[in-house]
């Protein structure tokens, strides 16, 4: 009998150039991959287009978004970290990843407001972090409508609505740990996917340092997720790329001779240390009379359903294995909330996807998703497949049922008006009115978010002065001989702490007249022309 010897197919690739090797892997990896694909590009163009309708006009402009602009602008045009002197009160990542957006796509130039290039980036921002979640629930196996669950319950939020317009860097942070969630938890355990986790946390802390907070939750997820045979250099490798990168921010402070705490010298280590433990707390979540109870009381009264079935789900989610990590970033975020120190008012950024996976992961494990169970098979054995008993799955399927019911009829409402809502922010008529009457060569005092239209379409100079500069930057107030204008929110004058913040600015509106008014309440404008003979004490 003649035998016949056949070519080995295993590494029948290798013989293929690099070019076809790759259109290979990627028509395998889109074949694999089209069905969840069909169903999450609809999900992220209904996201996109509740997120983008009515973005400009709400919700109100507030400081902060203002100062990263100023910020990615100053990166841009001056090639400077800020427009005054950095005072490292946040990483600057956010705002250089801004930065060059803008750079690529001429951004600041491409919008009449940079306020709305910042919504732009939000948009962007919002749209990677749905995208993640939804690839980070499939890679914790969830269900595909487990995963299109959680992006609905993430992108559709109206509390998630309003703080993901404003330009936040904790809108920022998000995408970058979802990514390093979903790389941590790799099937593939390699060296790449650790590093690659690492390094995405190392860029959310570098956008915002408080990220730090949920690194034992990456640890334990990585923890999870290792193989015995690559362990310690994955641990090396891995863990040395996430320090290097993260040490870019101190060595840059080194550099600059910035880095220890001098008199009269801004410092990473002594703004650090304010943070800590001399800003003023915000008190604890169980002090009823404490800014955070108050804080948490103005969330839920945009919608509490979410925050509070994130909580509820907390217990069932532990039951499974892989989401225990997830559970872990739940519990520390609302932590920082009842530990006592300063929490932004921002913070519930931070709770809002975690709360969206966590609920979906606990629905998933009461309706039989045994994939998310607490133990291993034995080894040869396989999990059951039997199907959920049919009294469960109608209880969970009802309960499910029910919870979509009550958020549609929540959340309808809430949604419409933000994306219905039309009339022209305050400040912008404000700055029109400005760029119409005043001559470029007066000193202007003004919110952030108005600072870098009047600047960079505008051409006024000097250069406006930041509000909050007016009384804690030494080199404002040494090159300070006149203010023509004012042009701020009436809060700063109507509150005693904004009259205790800014003892300048309520000095000069003493001896200034009401030129202009626009809007009303706390959040109207007045801009007020200075008188020419005062002068700055």
């Amino acid at each position: 009998m003649t035998s016949v010897e056949l070519p080995d197919l295993t590494d029948i690739r290798e013989g293929l150039s690099l070019r076809r090797q790759a259109r290979i892997v990627a028509g395998e990896r889109v074949r694999r991959h089209a069905a969840s694909a069909c169903l999450l590009i609809p999900l992220l163009v209904l996201v996109g287009v509740v997120h983008a309708v009515g973005m400009w006009s709400f919700p109100r402009w507030v400081d902060d978004p203002g100062t990263y602009l100023s910020q990615a602008w100053s990166l841009q045009y001056q090639h400077a970290l800020s427009p005054y002197s950095y005072i490292y009160d946040h990483a600057p990542a956010g705002w250089i990843q801004i930065s060059l957006w803008s750079m690529l796509t001429n951004g600041f130039n491409r919008h009449d407001s940079a306020i709305g290039f910042g919504n732009e980036c939000m948009l962007i921002a919002k749209l990677a972090s749905c995208a993640l979640l939804f690839a980070l629930g499939r890679r914790l196996q969830f269900s595909r409508v487990g995963a299109a669950g959680a992006v609905l319950l993430f992108g559709l939020c109206p509390l998630e609505l309003m703080y993901s317009r404003w330009t936040f860097l904790d809108n920022l942070v998000t995408p970058w740990l979802l990514l390093a969630f979903f790389l941590a938890a790799s099937p593939r355990r390699s060296i790449s996917a650790a590093t690659g986790a690492m390094l995405s946390f190392a860029m959310a802390a570098l956008t915002k340092e408080t990220a730090l907070v949920v690194l034992p939750a990456l640890v334990w997820a990585m923890a999870q997720n290792l193989d015995r045979r690559n362990r310690p250099q994955v641990v090396a490798v891995a863990g040395f790329s996430g320090l290097l990168l993260m040490a870019m921010y101190p060595l840059y402070a080194l550099y600059k001779g910035e880095l220890l705490e001098r008199p009269g010298q801004n410092s990473l280590l002594g703004t650090a240390k304010w943070q800590l433990v001399g800003r003023e707390s915000s008190g604890s979540l169980l002090d009823p009379a404490s800014p955070t109870f108050h804080m948490v009381g103005q969330w839920f009264a945009i919608d509490r359903w979410l925050l509070l079935a994130g909580l509820v789900a907390i217990p069932i989610a532990l039951l499974g294995r892989r989401l225990r990590p997830a559970v872990l970033v739940l519990v520390i975020q609302w932590l920082v909330l009842i530990r006592g120190g300063y929490v932004p008012f921002m913070h519930v950024v931070n709770l809002v996807p975690w709360s969206a996976l966590v609920v979906v992961g606990a629905v998933e494990i009461l309706s039989g998703n045994r994939r998310l169970a607490t133990f291993r098979p034995p080894a040869g054995r396989q999990m059951s497949s039997r199907p959920l008993p049919r009294p469960r799955a109608a209880v969970t399927g009802l309960a499910a049922v029910c919870l979509a019911a009550v958020l549609i009829g929540s959340w309808t409402p809430t949604l419409r008006h933000m994306m219905e809502t039309r009339q022209e922010p305050p400040l912008w008529s404000a700055t029109q009115w400005l760029a119409d009457n005043v001559p470029r060569d007066r000193v202007l005092v003004v919110h952030d978010s108005i600072w870098t239209d009047l600047v960079h379409h505008y051409g006024f100079d000097p250069q406006p002065i930041i509000v909050y500069k007016l009384d804690t930057d030494p080199a404002v107030r040494e090159s300070l001989h006149r203010i023509d204008y004012l042009i701020v929110p009436n809060w700063y004058y109507a509150t005693p702490a904004g009259v205790a913040k800014y003892p300048t600015l309520t000095e000069a509106r003493k001896h200034a007249v009401a030129v202009a008014q626009f809007g009303s309440g706390d959040d109207g404008i007045r801009i007020y022309r200075v008188s020419r003979y005062w002068r700055p004490g």
